[in-house]
C-alpha cells in the first residue's frame, strides 16, 4: 500500500518530518517529495505542495504520475467558519468544492469548474472510518464540506459571501479541491484532514500565525490515527 501525506507548508509537515527518517526523492518547483524510510508493511511519502490551487495541482499531478499512491491524505491547517468549529479542532472533509469558481451563467453550479464534477464527495468507506475513530482529548472532530479558494479568509465581507453561498461549509483552505480534482483523473481517493488555525474573518491572519503549530499538530495526530487504521485493515 502506498500512502501520500500532502500539505502546503513546511510548518504543516514539521510534526511528520520530526517523527520519521526521510529520503528526498523529488524537488521540482514548489514540490518536495520525501519517502519515509524503515516502513515494514507499507510505503509512506511526504509531499510539500506549496500554497494555493496552482501549486497544489502541479504537485498532485507529479505525485500521481511518479508515486501512483493508493490514497492521498491532504492535511495541514484551515480556516474554520464561526459557529461550526473552534480553533484547534480537526475537520475531516467529506465533500470538497471551490468557493471562488462561478460559471453559473452557463448553468453550472456555483463552485463547479466547467465540464468537471460540481464537488468531490468522499467514498462512504472513508466516512465510516472517520466515524470509527475515538474522540480525542483537548479538541473536537468534525466532518463535512470544506471549500477551497485562492484567497485567505481574512476579509469579513468575502467570508460572509462564501458562507451564504455554502451554508454547510465547515472550513476553507487553499488547496484541497484542486488536489481532489487532479486525483480524480487518476481515480485516486483524497482524504482531507485539516486542523483549524483561525476563524474566517475574525483576525484570521493574526490567529493563523498564533495557532498554526497547534492546528498542524492536531492534524498530524488525526492523520497518524487514520494511517494506523488503514494499515491494520490492509
Amino acid at each position: 500500500m502506498k500512502i501520500v501525506i500532502a500539505a502546503a507548508m513546511e510548518e504543516e509537515l514539521e510534526p511528520f518530518r520530526g517523527s520519521y527518517r526521510l529520503q528526498s526523492i523529488v524537488k521540482r518547483g514548489k514540490t518536495v517529495i520525501e519517502e519515509v524510510l524503515d516502513q515494514p508493511s507499507y510505503s509512506l511519502f511526504l509531499v510539500e505542495t506549496g500554497i494555493g490551487k496552482a501549486n497544489a495541482s502541479a504537485s498532485a499531478s507529479l505525485l500521481c504520475e511518479t508515486i501512483q499512491p493508493d490514497v492521498i491524505i491532504n492535511t495541514g491547517s484551515a480556516g474554520g467558519f464561526l459557529g461550526e468549529v473552534e480553533i484547534g479542532d480537526v475537520v475531516y472533509g467529506t465533500k470538497l468544492t471551490y468557493s471562488d469558481v462561478d460559471a453559473t451563467g452557463f448553468e453550472y453550479k456555483l463552485g463547479q469548474v466547467p465540464q468537471m464534477p460540481s464537488d468531490y464527495v468522499l467514498n462512504q468507506k472513508w466516512v465510516e472510518i472517520f466515524d470509527s475513530l475515538e474522540k480525542p482529548k483537548g479538541y473536537s472532530l468534525h466532518k463535512g464540506l470544506i471549500v477551497t479558494a485562492d484567497s485567505f479568509m481574512s476579509e469579513p465581507s468575502f467570508v460572509t459571501k462564501v458562507k451564504e453561498a455554502f451554508p454547510k461549509a465547515r472550513a476553507s483552505d487553499m488547496e484541497s479541491t484542486a488536489i481532489a480534482q487532479i486525483a480524480n483523473f487518476y481515480d485516486i481517493p483524497v482524504v482531507n484532514i485539516r486542523g483549524i488555525s483561525d476563524i474566517a474573518g475574525i483576525k484570521a491572519a493574526e490567529s493563523f500565525d498564533n495557532h498554526l503549530d497547534t492546528a498542524a499538530l492536531h492534524a498530524f495526530q488525526e492523520t497518524n490515527r487514520l494511517i494506523q487504521l488503514l494499515v491494520k485493515e490492509n
